[in-house]
């Protein structure tokens, strides 16, 4: 997305420290802020108002650098439909999980890793098709097997997952991780799954049915910290 030339000279002028960000001295013109928050929200930064700073996961020196260069940014929340799994919702898949000693178990969409934290650390795989996540990952030493899952033939006792929804992604990575599952499948949906009428929905219904597999609800906003108030689902299946 571009940015205007407004913005840019606001992160020009910014100074960087560690992992905050600093927006020049004075007060700025409150349409040009949310310009510039924007912006910087859209690559992770969080606004801290004791640091009185935009503090990142990592320092945004590079990722400010190329935003400057080309003139555009990337929400990558948008683009790799990337909302972290809230910490009660992924202790709730692994238990569902109910994983046993000696399997093996995959989380195909890992983000920064906060399903897979959950996980045996010596019997789970990541895949993770973020750039930037996959190295988080790695630099946290979680094993990461490869970026798109779907193009994956490998198979796992168990897949707890959290994928993309856009498009109906979500559909394809559970197929995905169903065919290739020993054992089980537990993985957050959109919540369209239960009532969409499509043939690629119903079709899915139907497979899950079959299986003798549940879908759950999810209460209302369970992803509102996580950025996105899409209502979502669990479905768990036995292969």
């Amino acid at each position: 997305m571009k940015i205007s030339n407004d913005v840019s000279n606001v992160l020009a002028n910014s100074r960087i420290d560690g992992d905050k960000l600093f927006l020049p001295g004075g007060q700025l013109d409150r349409k040009l802020y949310i310009a510039v928050n924007k912006v910087l929200t859209a690559i992770k930064g969080k606004w801290n108002r004791s640091a009185k700073a935009h503090i990142f996961l990592e320092s945004p020196i590079e990722t400010i650098d190329n935003i400057l260069i080309t003139g555009e940014y990337t929400d990558e929340k948008k683009e790799f439909q990337f909302f972290e799994t809230p910490a009660p919702l992924a202790r709730k898949l692994v238990a569902m999980a109910e994983i046993m000693d000696g399997e093996t178990v995959c989380e195909p969409s890992a983000g920064r890793g906060r399903i897979a934290e959950h996980l045996p650390p010596a019997a789970t795989t990541c895949f993770e098709l973020n750039k930037s996540n996959k190295s988080f990952l790695e630099g946290e030493l979680f094993s990461v097997e490869g970026d798109d899952f779907l193009q994956s033939d490998k198979k796992f006792d168990i897949f707890v997952a959290n994928p993309p929804f856009t498009k109906q992604q979500d559909i394809d990575h559970v197929n995905h991780m169903i065919s290739l599952a020993n054992r089980r499948v537990v993985s957050v949906m959109s919540a369209s799954v239960l009532f969409r009428d499509n043939k690629k929905t119903v079709d899915f219904r139907n497979m899950i049915d079959e299986l003798g597999g549940t879908i759950e609800m999810l209460p209302r906003d369970s992803f509102k910290d996580s950025g996105t108030k899409v209502n979502t689902c669990v479905v768990c299946v036995d292969v």
